[in-house]
């Protein structure tokens, strides 16, 4: 997603100014540290402290209190529209307004749940839930949602692709150089071209699933989660980065950014355009999902604002920008609160207080 601006260059002189926002103390070098991550999250921290010119020691403790207050993580998942073994779904959750916390941790706390929002609208929850199959997917609504106390309905739009993901979305605290410096080895193989297009193997899913608990889980950790060798992890975690099949992201928690407010925006385009509309919505600065989806609606935006009233003027420029391409914003729902992000729970601040990673199947 093309959300990079001209940034602003981190000067030491304004490094340890203090930005208070929410309830957490956030600086100009946290915010850069946590770009850092963002470009490369696996990155060790001499590479972290060389692009921030400070000392690595620093850069680990400085990560260390964010993630330890829950202000920030690094977590991973394999990528929606590139897991051939799985079915991923938008699904609509009515309950009538009548959402017990019971109920409400029992969602977000299902393995089956990658997000779990509470919106305004036409629905009261909004998740995104995976399955290993369209059956699956239907037992799943319809047993496990469906049947959970005050839950009247569900309306399900099958994923068929994520062009636009909250892993490509950036924050703008680091200079050009700063973020070639970064770059990760990988991101020069060309978008997968340099490695082949393998299918998933039950391996990379146990690789997957300890990334979503901790994305910077060194090697040796992470050959312990899955019961493979350190040079197995390796390899497979290089093929799988350099494939695109896996989603990894350092994610600061939303009221500490600049778009305190989130809106999801449902709408259609004439299938012969969808591919030219999502080449004009990547430049939003706050597009953090583009789902295309086979429903009600083949796209459903997430967004975030800085101001409510931005709900209103982003549409209106949608509709200005797409208009030749037939779009149509048929609703749109501010996010009340995020339980689950990405399989991480979080608390009514925005704030990481735990993991419960994807899982596609029962198992």
């Amino acid at each position: 997603m093309n959300t990079q601006h001209s940034e602003p260059v981190v000067e030491p002189a304004i490094a340890e100014r203090p930005v208070h926002l929410d309830r957490t103390r956030v600086d100009e070098l946290d915010l850069a540290l946590v770009h850092a991550l963002q470009i490369n999250t696996r990155a060790p921290w001499t590479l972290i402290g060389e692009a921030l010119g400070i000392d690595p020691v620093t850069a680990a403790r400085r990560w260390e209190r964010l993630a330890r207050s829950g202000a920030a993580w690094v977590d991973g998942y394999l990528a929606l529209d590139r897991d051939e073994g799985s079915v991923y779904a938008q699904v609509e959750i009515d309950t009538g307004g009548h959402l017990p916390e019971d109920v409400l941790a029992s969602l977000a706390a299902d393995s089956r749940m990658l997000s779990l929002k509470q919106t305004s609208g036409g629905r009261d929850l909004l998740a995104i839930v995976g399955a290993s199959s369209f059956d699956d997917l239907a037992r799943y609504t319809g047993e496990r949602i469906s049947r959970l106390p005050g839950v009247r309905g569900t309306r399900i739009h099958v994923i068929t692709a994520v062009p636009v993901e909250g892993a490509q979305w950036r924050l703008r605290s680091l200079t050009p150089a700063q973020r070639a410096l970064l770059r990760p080895e990988y991101a020069d193989a060309g978008g997968g071209c340099a490695v082949p297009d393998e299918p998933i193997r039950p391996v990379d899913r146990r690789i997957a699933h300890a990334l979503g608990t901790d994305g910077r889980m060194p090697l040796s950790g992470l050959a312990r989660a899955t019961g493979a060798s350190t040079a197995t992890v390796r390899r497979r975690l290089r093929a799988l980065s350099a494939g695109g099949r896996l989603s990894l992201r350092c994610t600061l928690a939303r009221p500490l950014t600049e778009f305190p407010v989130s809106a999801v925006y449902f709408g259609s385009v004439p299938a012969e355009n969808l591919d030219t509309a999502v080449q004009a919505l990547r430049t939003l600065p706050g597009l953090r999902m583009c789902s295309i989806t086979a429903g009600t609606h083949n796209l459903i935006l997430d967004i975030w604002l800085r101001t409510l009233a931005e709900v209103h003027t982003t549409e209106a420029l949608l509709n200005r920008r797409l208009a030749d391409l037939g779009l149509r914003i048929t609703e749109r729902a501010v996010v009340l609160r995020t339980l689950k992000h990405a399989g991480r729970l979080l608390d009514r601040r925005g704030h990481s207080v735990g993991a419960v990673p994807l899982s596609s199947t029962d198992g």
